[in-house]
Formats: structure tokens, C-alpha cells, sequence
């Protein structure tokens, strides 16, 4: 499936599907920020061996996230950039900053210590934050994507309106994201198709699995015209896990027919022998599809299941009634209120 857009951004391979492998970074929610100098070297190396050309790594939530959230990671972000810097010589390395966790300082300094692209996480319905990240990380020469977070709360029409403000901030590259695992493919191609239709922006596409159906999205991404995806050594990643970085490889040698530069052989044995061996955070998967069949976001599920054990009501009926009322950012109080509703109307 060759891409659809006008401009190629250096790092990439014109003509291809270009894959962001985010197992260090997205991944690491599901070793509780635990992975070790030797995990994150072997990874880095066995990516790049394999073709991966883009790879994010540090805390899950970004840059200074360890410190703004008191989650720490047991690599620093200081010294993931001596690793990634020291031990990539094709691969780009890149980490993602979301506006309020991370401070323009923040960037800077992974910037400094050698940082060539960077990723500006902000929720699709409030795109005003990435401005000035997008405008310094420009300045400074970095490839630059905007990812926006929680892209199924709105409408196509939405959708294209927060893109084309990404393309006006100096975006060069934006990623739809599938943050509670929910689209059907047919939605994802449809939606990467209006949107590379109105706004020439070349797009990615950030999935998860909660439905099982992370590999088909992507899939239907790239038949919509995406040019990056997104992936991750044995699907690890926050809750359900993302699209699998060997299988998608796969997918693409093997069944869409593009000549591509990956080996997805010596990706399934990455993941194997890196990758599988390591200790999880326990995932419930119950949680994991009412949250993709709601569109409730991973995120929240703490709070919801806390208010309905305080008001004795059915955790699962309470995560779909607040996605109905707000699924962007649910506050305590409305989900105490809603907790309530459903209580009263028990009897």
C-alpha cells in the first residue's frame, strides 16, 4: 500500500508505510515504568537492525511525566537520551510531550541531548497547547508530529477542524488516535480518508486493542491513505496493548504486497526472546472491552470503579452511563453524580 501524501519527511522511505515502534514508551505502562538499561538497549538495537527507522521511548505519559505525576521510571529521562543517542546510528529517536506535564524546558533539554523528532500529545477537543511545543521543536530542526488523543469523541468534521489547526501550528505530521480502542475499520478508513481529503497533512494512526481489532485499524488506515503507524513489540502497551509491531511488519510484506524495509522475522524474534519474557502489570480484560465498547478511555477506570463501590452500583453500567455524559475528562464530582442516579434508581 504505497502512501498518499505530498512530501516526505527525510527519515523516512519514500513510497512506504513508515512504522513508529512506541514498545518503549507506550510499553512501559505495562511494566510500571520499569524497564531496565539492558531491556531498553537490546530493543533499540534489535529495532533498528530490523528497519524500524522511528522510535519512541521514556515515560509513558512523556517527558517529565516521572516527576510532574511522582511516577518515576526506573531509566531517567536523562539517561534514556545517552542510551538512545549512543546506541542508534540510522533510527531516529523521539520522545512525547504532552503541553502542562511537559514544560518547553523539557524539550529542550532532550533536544540537547540529541532528540530528533518529538510527538505533542494534547486531547483532540483542546489543540491550542501544542502550539509552542510545535513552534520550538520546529525551530530546533526536529521532525514533528501532533497526536490527538481521544479522537473518537468527535465527528468527522471535528476531526478535520483540529487537524487543519495542527497543520496551521507547523505540524508535520498528525496522528488520529484511537485512544479506547473502539473504531471498526470500516470507520478508521473512512475517517483517514475525509480527513487526507480536506487537510494535506500527511497522517498516522495510534491504536489500541481493547476490541481486538488494533491490526485491523491500522490496516484500514493505510488503506485510508495513512502514512505512519504506530506499533509495539508483542502489542505491549497501556491496558489493552497497540497494533504488534512483527505482525504488522508481516502484514505489510505479506499481504498488502508493498517491497517493504523490515524484517518482521527478526521482529517476532525481538519480541520473543526481549519483549515476552518480562513481568506485566495484571490487564482485566472486562474492563479492557466495556472500556473499548463505551469509548471510555483506560485512564478513568479507577475512578469509576472507586465511585460505583462507594454508591453499590454495577461498575460496568456506571463506565457506560459517563461515557454518555463525557468522555474527554470525566471530573470526580460528576462521576459521584452519576454514581448516585444509578443508585437512586435502583429502588
Amino acid at each position: 500500500m504505497k502512501i498518499s501524501s505530498t512530501e516526505t519527511p527525510s527519515n523516512t522511505v519514500p513510497g512506504v508505510v513508515e512504522l513508529l515502534d512506541c514498545t518503549l514508551r507506550d510499553g512501559s505502562y505495562s511494566v510500571d515504568f520499569q524497564f531496565t538499561e539492558q531491556t531498553i538497549r537490546r530493543v533499540l538495537v534489535g529495532l533498528e537492525r530490523s528497519g524500524i527507522r522511528l522510535i519512541e521511548l521514556g515515560h509513558g505519559l512523556g517527558l517529565n511525566a516521572a516527576d510532574a505525576l511522582g511516577k518515576p521510571t526506573l531509566v531517567p529521562d536523562e539517561r534514556s537520551f545517552e542510551l538512545a543517542s549512543e546506541t542508534l546510528r540510522e533510527a531516529s529517536w523521539g520522545m512525547f510531550c504532552i503541553p502542562g506535564i511537559a514544560k518547553l524546558t523539557d524539550l529542550k533539554q532532550a533536544i540537547a541531548g540529541g532528540m530528533r523528532f518529538v510527538r505533542v500529545g494534547v486531547d483532540i477537543t483542546d489543540t491550542a497547547p501544542a502550539e509552542e511545543f510545535v513552534g520550538l521543536a520546529r525551530e530546533h530542526g526536529l521532525q514533528t508530529f501532533i497526536n490527538l488523543m481521544k479522537t473518537n469523541v468527535l465527528d468527522t468534521a471535528g476531526v478535520i477542524s483540529a487537524v487543519r489547526d495542527c497543520a496551521r501550528y507547523g505540524a508535520e505530521s498528525v496522528y488520529l488516535v484511537d485512544s479506547v480502542g473502539g473504531f471498526l475499520p470500516t470507520e478508521v478508513t473512512e475517517l483517514f480518508q475525509h480527513v487526507g481529503e480536506a487537510v494535506p497533512v500527511p497522517l498516522g494512526f495510534h491504536g489500541h486493542d481493547n476490541l481486538g481489532l488494533a491490526n485491523a485499524n491500522a490496516l484500514a488506515a493505510v488503506e485510508g491513505g495513512a502514512r505512519y503507524v504506530d506499533t509495539t513489540l508483542d502489542g505491549i502497551g497501556r491496558g489493552a496493548g497497540n497494533t504488534i509491531t512483527e505482525a504488522f511488519a508481516a502484514i505489510l510484506e505479506g499481504r498488502v504486497g508493498d517491497a517493504t524495509p523490515y524484517d518482521y522475522q527478526e521482529l517476532a524474534r525481538l519480541s520473543e526472546t526481549v519483549v515476552r519474557p518480562l513481568p506485566r502489570l495484571h490487564d482485566d480484560r472486562i474492563y479492557q472491552v466495556v472500556g473499548g465498547l463505551t469509548q471510555m478511555h483506560s485512564s478513568f477506570f479507577p475512578l469509576i470503579t472507586k465511585c460505583a463501590k462507594a454508591k453499590g452500583v454495577d461498575v460496568f453500567k456506571l463506565m457506560a452511563a459517563v461515557a454518555e455524559s463525557e468522555r474527554v475528562r470525566p471530573s470526580e464530582d460528576l462521576v459521584r453524580e452519576i454514581a448516585g442516579s444509578l443508585a437512586a434508581h435502583r429502588f
